[in-house]
């Protein structure tokens, strides 16, 4: 059994799984109500959505990430140690995985090249702005959004790097870790270079049928893993493009939606995610643990004393 623990609203990521052919039994648990078990059953646990926790949630999330390992459980994504997108992206700058650059808002750091686009440090809402040539431009975007109300804390600087596959087409690449194992996704394509949802068969049949080799043959796995470890991330997806023959890594979603492509106009797409399918579902049976009856206890004072506190409550409160 593998349970995959996230926020409440964000749980259904992981349901289309139960599609997957051969995937093992996993279930969603939600932070709160981890916080509040005594004790949880026997299994792989998987922690995600860390950049949609609060500083106190995320605490309680590692106190209970290390009462299940002390316990002997198989379990991923250390709460305590996980990169999150802006030191992410900073640290595979400094190390010479990426190429481009990051500055925080709230740091002070403005952007010694353009041009740049402004983005949220947390959550998944894509880009904050178009591309942007110049101080001034960035600093009018800043403006902007927190004069909407958007905290100074939460806004970066992000260097705009990114290559077309082909004439006003971009490609963004993905690959997924789970455990040891690394899986190949299928690619999104879009005339932006914003390349988020894609657009449905704008690739046409040379790109769909180079999309399948790169799943069938684990193209890239070897290239990404590497960003992976610097971010200490043991189970999520990597979002990446090719510029210049050289990965560049985006951002890695620890709770990624995962779907299942059940119709397209290009058939190799539907062969290509069958594939994909296979190989995730045989990498999740790397890690499950056996269904047992047995339950284990969450031992961490800690959290006692949070339960202790919430126990008439509906949500979690802050307690130190």
């Amino acid at each position: 059994m593998i349970f995959f623990v996230s926020t409440a609203a964000h749980a259904y990521t992981f349901r289309r799984l139960l599609g997957f052919p051969g995937v093992p039994k996993t279930a969603s648990y939600t932070y709160d109500r981890l916080f509040r078990s005594r004790r949880v059953p026997r299994g792989t646990w998987v922690f995600t959505d860390f950049d949609r926790l609060g500083a106190w949630e995320l605490e309680l999330a590692a106190r209970a990430y290390r009462s299940l390992k002390a316990a002997g459980l198989t379990v991923l994504n250390d709460p305590a140690i996980v990169c999150q997108r802006f030191t992410l992206l900073r640290r595979l700058r400094e190390q010479g995985f990426n190429r481009f650059a990051v500055w925080s808002v709230d740091a002070g750091e403005w952007p010694d090249r353009y041009p740049v686009f402004l983005r949220a440090q947390s959550a998944h809402r894509g880009s904050f702005s178009g591309l942007l040539g110049d101080r001034a431009a960035l600093e009018a975007a800043i403006a902007e959004r927190i004069g909407r109300g958007v905290p100074r804390r939460e806004l970066m600087v992000v260097e705009y790097c990114a290559e077309a596959v082909r004439e006003g087409l971009f490609r963004k690449l993905a690959s997924y870790r789970v455990g040891a194992v690394m899986v190949p996704a299928l690619c999104v394509h879009q005339s932006s270079w914003v390349a988020k949802d894609g657009e449905m068969g704008i690739a046409g049949q040379d790109l769909y049928d180079d999309e399948y080799r790169i799943v069938a043959e684990d193209r890239h796995c070897a290239e990404i893993r590497p960003a992976f470890e610097i971010g200490e991330i043991e189970f999520g997806r990597a979002d990446f493009g090719m510029v210049d023959g050289r990965p560049q890594v985006y951002e890695i979603n620890t709770n990624p939606t995962i779907g299942i492509l059940e119709k397209h106009p290009f058939a190799v797409r539907i062969k290509a995610d069958r594939l994909f399918q296979e190989k995730f579902a045989a990498a999740l049976r790397r890690i499950d643990t056996p269904d047992s009856a047995e339950r284990v206890p969450i031992k961490s004072s800690v959290l006692k004393e949070q339960r202790r506190h919430d126990r008439w409550m509906t949500k979690g409160r802050w307690v130190i």
